[in-house]
């Protein structure tokens, strides 16, 4: 009996050693990060002869790990975005920074002019407040062009870090997988532990799901289903490079046997930091991006375009009075080409240029599709152009691009240093920087085009009431025009003379009969030279009042005309104007153009509406994180109160085996002493 005592005994101070054990390495551990809490389990031994074997095992639940995962990655994501958003939104918050402030100054010192056309200095405090709104654009541009350097650099230091944990996961699943996993081999629990945590900071990379391998690796996968780290200790490491923009990085699954081989990941489903950067670059920042360079571009358009239609304080055509650089295509990696693609504005499409990038695509020998980019870089439905080459190098613009306008650029292919292939893609990104390089073409205040280049006049000597209605010029180009270059006008001064039937003859200042109206019904002379078939002139006008037969009028350069504002008033009008477009594919009945006032509201609203939205993310992403921390806490956590209870329940049970194994001792020495 007392052998018996003696095993229980032993046993159970043997079992309450390890209890005593185990809660001591709870309580230790109380602050390790990534500790989960321990217990110990023992069966009875049989035929009632003490304790059993004893299993220590963590106390986790799987599904809350996962949990936790997904919430980290989510906090992950959120709080990366709403970061980088809020740089934005405090920046184009700035009034200090507003180009609508910019425009209005440039349009008041604009109206300025206007009341005092000769004054020069009025005009030079136009170029001012231009070169003012050049500067709100370049700070701007330069300052979102610097968030993406730096978001390039957390890119890098995101990958590092995902590809450290990746790395740390492999080595301890072959550390894990060594020990086996028979019944006589306990479990590295803290090489569990180890993983776990590893897996934590890696699900604050990108949102990753795991499957428990039959050796006890637990085996990763990106949430685009690619894998991550697999069996045997082996990952796919992580890289950061832009193809075919070596300035916009973005992540690639790199293969660790074959370094060579690289498979893109998609962006929209990374989840974590890493995919909080990307979502922002490509939903906020870009966009944000292409819609300043589109103000900037649209804006110096319509206003060169319209300078140009006036005659300036020298007397001569207006010139253009802001830069734009030329944008060269990025050639895709894949490409087995040599060809070029360049691309600038082409004058007087700036209300064309939709706010998006572009992709050039070689789509037989001697065709090309141009076609406009989603967010994700995807082609957008419906917006393809394709034009014919039948020689290099070919410029395509407007006028010749087979399938319609080129969203407002002149696109140039090269081939002299080497040839374009079937299948060549080119990106063209011409918003990027633009607001970045647009530059004052002229500090002079004389090339201001305040005047009109046309003057009219009426015959005193007419019997009639009629006079000069509207001279609308729309085309100044000495090439396609009759005007020439300074300034002059060939063939002027023109006599109109009214002929009766509601007719008039155009004849040149050689008296030479160039056109006669049809009859123009009504008594509304409007559109004369059109209605004469001179279509090509590059102005036209109307009539006003009732003129009589034999009355003449005269219409020549407007020579001496430097108190005229026509054209002022026109540059002014601009600011109201819609000479912007909203999106690259729209029906034909849609809204899609906007003025510059609306189209740099919306953008504020933009950025303004996506920073709310992620920040409304934010709080709520971070409220389940608290509440699945919790409950994992709860779990797998250790409680000092439920330790401590348990230390003193292993005390008394410690105590009480002891006294067992005493008594059998007693027991023994008194059966001892019966026998002698």
């Amino acid at each position: 009996m007392s052998d018996n005592l003696l095993k229980i005994g032993t046993s159970g101070v043997l079992a309450s050693n390890g209890l005593l054990s185990t809660t001591s390495n709870n309580i230790a551990n109380l602050n390790t990060k990534g500790y989960i809490r321990q217990s110990t389990e023992y069966d009875s031994a049989i035929l009632g002869m003490g304790v059993g074997r004893g299993t220590t095992d963590r106390i986790v639940n799987e599904f809350t790990l996962r949990q936790l995962r997904r919430d980290t990655s989510n906090v992950g994501f959120t709080s990366q975005y709403l970061s980088e958003a809020t740089r934005v939104d405090t920046l184009f918050a700035n009034s200090a920074n507003s180009i609508s402030t910019g425009v209005t100054d440039l349009f008041k010192q604009l109206q300025a002019a206007n009341n005092d056309p000769a004054n020069n200095s009025s005009r030079q405090l136009v170029l001012g407040s231009s070169q003012t709104l050049i500067n709100k654009f370049n700070t701007l541009s330069n300052l979102v062009l610097e968030q993406r350097t730096y978001i390039n650099q957390q890119l890098d230091t995101y990958v590092n870090e995902a590809n450290s944990a990746a790395g740390t996961v492999a080595l301890l699943n072959k550390e894990i997988a060594s020990y086996g996993s028979g019944i006589n081999t306990p479990p590295p629990l803290d090489l569990l532990d180890k993983r776990d945590e590893a897996l934590r900071k890696l699900s604050e990379m990108m949102e990753i799901t795991t499957l428990d391998a039959n050796n006890g690796e637990k085996l990763v996968f990106l949430a685009t289903g690619q894998s991550l780290v697999l069996e045997q200790g082996k990952f796919n490491m992580l890289s950061a490079e832009g193809d075919p923009d070596i300035d916009r990085k973005v992540v690639k699954l790199q293969l660790d046997f074959n370094s060579n081989v690289k498979i893109d990941v998609d962006s929209n489903s990374l989840g974590g930091k890493v995919g909080g950067l990307l979502e922002f670059r490509a939903k906020m920042l870009e966009p944000t991006q292409n819609r300043l360079g589109q103000l900037a571009l649209a804006f110096g358009d319509s206003f060169n375009t319209q300078n140009k239609l006036g005659m300036d304080a020298n007397g001569q055509l207006g010139k253009d009075i802001f830069a734009f650089p030329t944008f060269t295509g990025l050639s895709v990696e894949r490409n087995t080409g040599a060809g070029q693609v360049t691309a600038k504005l082409e004058p007087g499409r700036g209300v064309d240029i939709p706010p998006n990038d572009f992709v050039v695509t070689f789509t037989a020998p001697d065709q090309f599709t141009m076609e406009a980019l989603d967010d994700n870089g995807k082609a957008i439905a419906g917006s393809a152009v394709t034009s014919t080459i039948t020689g290099y190098p070919a410029t395509f613009n407007t006028g010749n691009a087979t399938g319609g306008f080129l969203y407002g650029f002149e696109v140039t292919l090269d081939d002299s240093l080497g040839a374009f292939a079937n299948g060549d893609q080119f990106i063209l990104k011409p918003l990027t920087s633009a607001a970045q390089n647009i530059r004052l073409a002229t500090t002079r205040g004389e090339d201001l085009a305040l005047a009109g280049p046309l003057r009219g006049d009426f015959n005193i000597n007419n019997l009639g009431n009629g006079k000069f209605g509207d001279i609308k010029v729309t085309d100044t180009d000495p090439a396609t025009s009759i005007f020439s270059a300074p300034g002059s006008l060939d063939g002027a001064p023109y006599e109109i003379r009214f002929i009766g039937g509601d007719q008039f003859e155009i004849r040149d200042s050689a008296n030479t009969l160039v056109g006669t109206t049809a009859v123009m019904a009504g008594g509304q002379y409007n559109n004369i030279l059109a209605s004469a078939g001179l279509n090509n002139y590059g102005f036209d006008f109307s009539i006003t009042g009732v003129p009589k037969a034999g009355d003449t009028f005269t219409l020549g350069y407007n020579d001496g005309g430097f108190k005229d504002n026509r054209n002022g008033l026109k540059l002014g009008q601009l600011q109201t104007t819609d000479t912007m477009r909203k999106t690259a594919v729209a029906s034909a009945t849609a809204d899609n153009k906007y003025s510059f006032n609306e189209a740099y509201g919306a953008m504020v609203g933009f950025i303004g509406e996506k920073t709310s939205q992620i920040r409304v993310a934010a709080q709520s992403s971070n409220s389940l994180l608290e509440q699945s921390t919790a409950w994992h806490e709860s779990v797998s956590g250790v409680n000092l109160d439920e330790e401590a209870a348990n230390l003193i329940r292993f005390q008394q049970s410690y105590a009480a085996a002891a006294k067992i194994i005493s008594t059998s001792q007693t027991i023994f020495d008194t059966l001892l002493a019966a026998a002698r």
